[in-house]
């Protein structure tokens, strides 16, 4: 089993509830069995969801387990314990561990079908389940839905389409109806249900109408902890939210001083390890403090921006974004701060933001966002000393971040150094246009192209031949007579893959040559017309935007020595003619997880 699932479940209660189940439906012979050899490929999966850890303690997950063991019954197909799988995340995507895992198995075609309770067990995304049908059907390998057509053919699929679609309108419709009933609790004088903010618990009353049911009478939010004598007890939430404004509004204390005395004391967040000036900006922006909150203020969307990756993956929600006030509905909450205390803190922070006093004015740096630390590999930041303002340092961002235990600790060059030496550079590079294109003739050798194109096609001729040498071994272990015994195949068939790792790695070698020393011819004759225009600049008169766009058309990167004295500059012309921005965030788009 999985790790996560051991982290919701006990090991021992999930082998009771599947011990229960296999009981249940008279199949303790095939669902559930210890001891299986999984290095055969006949047995099946089952394969069960929640949206919600809460959920893991219900009693859906044994009838879950049940239904499976039907279906295993009905189909007379042995489920091994280590491929019954359970996952407690949302349906909305396949980013999940375990169904990872089931997907990793349809792909190494080590398991011959796999068994769902539900249609909508696996996922709520008409999208994402018709790609993982896809994958079954491309591998061999059956589905079976206790509560649709399990078929391949049209009808099936069609219907399977259509019941996908009515979960997805049903998942919205919850989370309506969810939303539309915490509106309606504050409509009638009280708090929403869900997690209160930071200092804050929450409290309700119901009565009891009998047979499991009953009828809330109110619903309210109280003070974390109070002393005896009604104060704020010393090290609670609420004490926590008092001294940070009294130390931002009254003090005048920087995030980072906060975060670090909280840290110090030991006192530690909600839902962190540690504090972090982040979450300490985001308590001081928050204005339930002074005793009036809203409901449905905004919701959290994705970021456009950024690559969309595997279609079947998370896509996170990072961007705030604010609803009409028309839509919002307030209720009032204990005051922790007074509005004159809360708008002093806000207006410091404000204050701070603009420049820590310095006035708005930007430090001009020309390497800024092409700097990188030795240590971690993050680009370095710009920095102004507090105490001789006419000095700045290019440093890793972890030495300012003081409630960080690990920090880089590395030499920081100043500004005006490194950016002397590396225009040096700059100017040296381009006195001698000979050297950049030397560089471009050597990206353009066709030659030396086309002989990675031919060991690519050998290696993957070389993966695919390993791979019929594996099906050939299976087949043979499967033989009536077996022609090898269940060692001599497992043995064979990890030589075999061990094979295919190394040409696997081989191939990613190979491709990433290849994608270094392949430029179109275009690109290098337009690389080449810039080359040209950059010869008749003079660089001694260039103004500081006019180095900002030579650097950023060359690519240049500047990398440092831990101890400072060594300078490395890499060079990577871009052949366009517009200015470019380089971006200090590190993207990497998603890839399946296969």
């Amino acid at each position: 089993m999985a790790v996560q699932t051991a982290e919701l479940i006990s090991q021992k209660e999930l082998s009771n509830i599947i011990e229960g189940a296999a009981e249940a439906a008279g199949y303790k012979e095939g669902f559930g069995v210890e001891g299986c050899d999984l290095t055969l490929t006949h047995w099946w999966a089952a394969y069960q969801r929640q949206s919600q850890e809460e959920q893991c303690h219900n009693n859906r997950l044994p009838d879950y387990l049940r239904t499976c063991a039907l279906e295993a019954k009905r189909l007379c197909v042995v489920v091994p314990r280590d491929y019954i799988l359970y996952d407690a995340v949302t349906g909305e995507h396949l980013e999940r561990p375990d169904m990872i895992r089931i997907r990793r198995l349809i792909a190494e075609r080590r398991i011959a079908g796999v068994i769902f309770p539900a249609l909508d067990r696996l996922s709520r995304e008409p999208l994402h389940q018709q790609i993982f049908e896809m994958e079954a059907a491309h591998y061999g390998v059956q589905l079976q839905y206790a509560d649709a057509p399990s078929g391949n053919d049209p009808g099936s699929q069609f219907a399977r389409t259509i019941l996908a679609h009515a979960a997805k309108l049903v998942k919205i419709a919850n989370r309506t109806n969810n939303r539309a009933g915490n509106i309606g609790r504050v409509v009638n004088k009280n708090v929403p249900a869900g997690k209160t903010s930071y200092g804050y618990e929450y409290r309700a009353e119901y009565a009891d109408l009998g047979h499991g049911r009953r009828r809330l009478i109110g619903a309210w939010w109280q003070v974390n902890r109070l002393d005896s004598e009604g104060n704020l007890e010393w090290g609670s939430e609420a004490w926590v939210v008092a001294q940070i404004f009294q130390w931002r509004g009254d003090e005048g204390r920087t995030l980072y001083w906060v975060t670090k005395e909280l840290n110090g004391l030991g006192i530690k967040p909600r839902y962190a390890q540690q504090w972090c000036p982040a979450l300490i900006g985001f308590t001081v922006k928050n204005r339930c403090y002074t005793g009036n909150h809203a409901y449905n203020k905004g919701t959290y969307v994705p970021n456009p921006k950024r690559p969309l990756g595997d279609i079947t993956a998370e896509i996170k929600r990072t961007i705030r974004q604010w609803k009409p006030a028309a839509e919002w509905v307030s209720f009032e909450v204990p005051c922790l701060v007074s509005e004159e205390l809360w708008q002093r803190a806000n207006q410091n922070l404000q204050e701070r933001g603009r420049g820590r006093g310095k006035g708005g004015e930007r430090v001009e740096a020309l390497f800024r966002g092409r700097v990188f630390c030795p240590s971690c590999g993050h680009l370095l930041s710009v920095y102004r000393d507090s105490k001789h303002r006419h000095l700045t340092y290019y440093i890793c961002a972890t030495r300012s971040q003081g409630w960080k235990q690990r920090r880089c600790r590395i030499h920081s060059p100043r500004v005006d150094w490194l950016d002397r030496l590396g225009w040096d550079c700059v100017s040296a590079l381009l006195a001698q246009p000979k050297l950049i294109e030397e560089q471009l003739r050597r990206q353009d050798a066709e030659e030396e192209v086309a002989e990675l194109t031919r060991r690519m096609r050998l290696e993957q001729r070389k993966k695919d031949q390993v791979q019929v040498k594996i099906r050939r071994v299976q087949d043979g272990y499967e033989a009536d007579p077996p022609v090898y015994t269940a060692q001599e195949a497992e043995e064979k068939i990890g030589v075999y893959r061990d094979m295919i790792a190394r040409a696997e790695a081989e191939l990613q070698r190979l491709q990433g040559l290849t994608k270094q020393q392949t430029i179109a011819k275009g690109t290098a004759e337009a690389a080449r017309r810039i080359l040209e225009e950059l010869r008749d600049i003079n660089l001694d008169t260039a103004t500081f935007a006019e180095r900002q766009d030579l650097i950023a058309k060359l690519g240049i990167k500047v990398y440092p020595s831990d101890e400072g004295k060594v300078v490395r500059i890499a060079c990577n012309v871009h052949p366009f003619t517009g200015t470019s921005r380089f971006s200090p965030q590190i993207v990497s788009i998603a890839s399946p997880k296969l």
